[in-house]
């Protein structure tokens, strides 16, 4: 179980930043299976925003979220003397709690089924909005372009909001975007190939342009 102290970390602001060195994280993560459970607050703690902002795409109620990351939290210390010590941390977290998420989502389903209440089969929605903080700018035209992108991405599928959010949003390459989304390789780029070209195909409805949709991709505009 997490201690007192672990439990407050994983209630830490979005003010926490999550760029950090591969070696230091991998560090980190083999002390914490080792039952250092400070290295290991520290690793909930520093991934903590970009986890809850990724869970609130998938689901957008706040408390249901915060109940997913500590559950997974709690989850991987109880059984980390199980887990791999060569893993890329951050992509590890996205995982768990996708995995945590769409099985607790998939249990409420099957519950309400049971009860007579759902007669279609429910599938999460991912919610790729822009944040809100990219419109407080004070160029127009970028503005309008952000706008564009985000009108844009709505179009597309649910799946192909996460994989192109996961790789140009969270920066994950397509071997872990893969893995978070269980996928093959294969399966990875022909879903995100699918994707930019049809986010190509919208922009060029809306703007009549072609490559700016990528370059503002690239700028990380969620």
């Amino acid at each position: 179980m997490l201690t007192c102290t672990e439990d407050k970390l994983l209630n830490i602001s979005n003010e926490s930043t999550y760029h950090a060195d591969n070696g230091q994280l991998l560090s980190g993560w083999q002390k914490f299976l080792d039952g250092d459970s400070e290295a290991f607050g520290q690793l909930v703690a520093l991934y903590y925003a970009p986890l809850f902002q990724y869970g609130m795409k998938i689901h957008p109620d706040k408390d249901f979220v915060e109940d997913c990351i500590q559950e997974m939290a709690t989850t991987l210390w109880t059984k980390r003397s199980n887990l791999s010590r060569e893993v890329h941390v951050k992509s590890y977290f996205f995982k768990s709690l996708r995995h945590k998420m769409l099985r607790e989502l998939q249990n409420h389903k099957t519950q309400q089924k049971r009860l007579g209440l759902w007669i279609q089969d429910y599938q999460p929605p991912f919610n790729a909005e822009l944040s809100v903080e990219s419109f407080i700018i004070d160029d127009d035209g970028e503005r309008e372009r952000k706008q564009q992108l985000h009108n844009c991405l709505q179009q597309l599928s649910h799946r192909q909001q996460e994989i192109i959010y996961l790789r140009y949003f969270q920066n994950l390459e397509h071997e872990q975007v893969a893995a978070i989304m269980k996928l093959t390789k294969e399966a990875a780029y022909n879903l995100l190939s699918m994707a930019l070209k049809r986010l190509r195909n919208q922009w060029e409805l809306l703007s009549g342009a072609v490559s700016g949709c990528i370059i503002l991709l690239q700028g990380n505009y969620f």
